[in-house]
């Protein structure tokens, strides 16, 4: 069984300890909190907030469709509660509650997407390999996607760790545990309800996240604990010629996203196990941008690195990148959030006060200007930023796009 695997099983046995019962190791500011509140000009409270269960569950998985009307949340027991959000108000509304699967082994969520520009097509992908399609207007599963042995010449395992749909809602992709030395991206045509494919050749280990481009629907990025980024055409049948490129982080793959350059170029960002950050230019090989876990954790104003959690990495409206990182810390106390503004150097952003968990998933709406997160204590969080006293802090704190750079080899 692979650590992401063994992760989610631990996480859905509600007698197990989670971080949350961990002993803090000490940490600190390292700097004063008059200081502080200068550096992160940005001051974001909780707008609202909901438990999602009376038991011991994570929030593992978060989406939104595209007008950020409705939030869905994952949950460690593979349920799922569905929210409609007043994005003026910064209100949750309950909306709706799909149930745990029918397993009898311990089954959690691996991710979440709303299939396409509307706010009723979901679809659920859980570790026991299968990804289900909901219409949310209407009862039961619309369908289910699962490997099926017959149309596919290697054993593939039964088991997923992520999970993706293209930017046209047509195909999903599901990445799969390292098996007999392979790990498998398998292919399914959604209106069809077929599978279409599999490639296996490119990662040698387990395969922990794979992300469509936002716009283009034939571009998919995929990372592995092998530690490579492969960037796919999935155009092409032959994975050999779909294959576009490659990049050797060094390190474990744990979180892929897109992003846009000044140049309009599509970079790719990985957030590795580790608490590292990495972006590379996908089409020319370029590393654009590289951080490792000391130099965040710098950054956020924290003294001890072994307290640091990477969240995630959010576009900006402006087209800059933000990193939302926390700590364990006092409960995950510390949440804040911080610029990358060029290939050396992360400006402080947002400081988030008042947060009652870990954190271990996030979104950002970009127009409102809203942050949205879910972690160990089972809370779903809406938060804004304060108006008072930030005017013109987000002119100051807009991005400075790098210049291109030499081009690197991959390895």
């Amino acid at each position: 069984m692979s650590d992401f695997n063994k992760y989610c099983q631990e996480a859905a046995e509600e007698e197990l300890p989670d971080s949350e019962d961990e002993e803090d190791i000490g940490d600190e500011d390292t700097c004063s909190p008059q200081e502080l509140a200068a550096e992160f000009q940005l001051q974001y409270k909780p707008q609202d907030e909901t438990s999602v269960s009376l038991q011991r569950e994570y929030v593992l998985s978060l989406a939104a469709d595209q007008g950020f009307t409705r939030i869905a949340a994952g949950l460690s027991s593979s349920a799922m509660h569905i929210y409609n959000l007043d994005a003026g108000a910064g209100k949750l509304a309950n909306f709706s509650f799909l149930p745990p699967t029918d397993s009898p082994k311990p089954v959690s969520i691996c991710g979440i997407r709303f299939l396409d520009e509307g706010p009723h097509n979901i679809v659920v992908g859980t570790t026991d390999g299968y990804v289900r399609l909901y219409d949310l207007r209407l009862k039961g599963e619309q369908a289910r996607f699962s490997y099926r042995h017959k149309y596919m010449e290697w054993p593939v395992p039964k088991s997923m760790c992520c999970f993706d749909r293209n930017a046209n809602g047509r195909v999903i992709c599901c990445g799969t545990e390292q098996f007999e030395s392979n790990a498998f991206l398998l292919f399914h045509d959604v209106r069809e309800r077929r599978q279409m494919g599999c490639y296996c050749e490119s990662h040698e280990d387990t395969v922990t996240s794979v992300r469509f481009h936002a716009q283009n629907p034939d571009l998919l990025a995929t990372g592995s604990v092998d530690g490579l980024i492969n960037i796919f055409d999935v155009k092409e049948a032959e994975e050999e010629e779909a294959l576009m490129s490659t990049f050797n982080t060094e390190s474990s793959v744990a979180r892929l996203e897109w992003h846009k350059n000044v140049y309009d170029k599509d970079i790719v960002s990985c957030i590795t196990t580790t608490g590292d950050f990495k972006s590379y230019e996908s089409e020319e090989g370029d590393e654009v941008a590289s951080f490792q876990r000391p130099d965040v954790t710098a950054a956020i104003r924290r003294k001890n690195a072994a307290n640091f959690n990477l969240i995630g990495a959010h576009n900006q409206e402006d087209g800059g990148v933000f990193l939302l990182a926390g700590t364990n810390f006092n409960k995950g106390e510390i949440l804040r959030s911080v610029s990358v503004t060029n290939k050396n150097e992360l400006q402080p952003l947002a400081n988030f006060q008042g947060n009652k968990q870990i954190v271990r998933d996030s979104l950002f709406d970009s127009k409102k200007g809203l942050l949205i997160t879910g972690g160990e204590s089972g809370i779903v969080t809406v938060w804004s930023q304060e108006t008072s006293g930030t005017a013109g802090s987000s002119d100051k704190l807009k991005v400075k796009k790098e210049k291109k750079s030499r081009k690197q080899a991959p390895y």
